[in-house]
């Protein structure tokens, strides 16, 4: 897996978060969807991280080789 491939999984996973977050937050379940909220923040960082360091961890991606 290379960089660009990490940071398309990164990105995919927080755009299904985000639209469970949008679910919760219709739902009124304030505090899922803050959890939520910030699982997208945090891949979205990872996926940058992923496109600007050649040497970004491959972590938690061992099912995806």
């Amino acid at each position: 897996m290379n960089n660009i491939d990490l940071m398309n999984y990164w990105i995919k996973s927080s755009d299904n978060d985000y639209d469970v977050m949008l679910d919760l937050k219709e739902k009124k379940r304030n505090t899922y969807c803050l959890f939520f909220g910030q699982m997208v923040i945090e891949k979205l960082l990872k996926a940058y991280y992923a496109k600007t360091n050649k040497n970004a961890p491959h972590m938690h991606l061992e099912h995806m080789n």
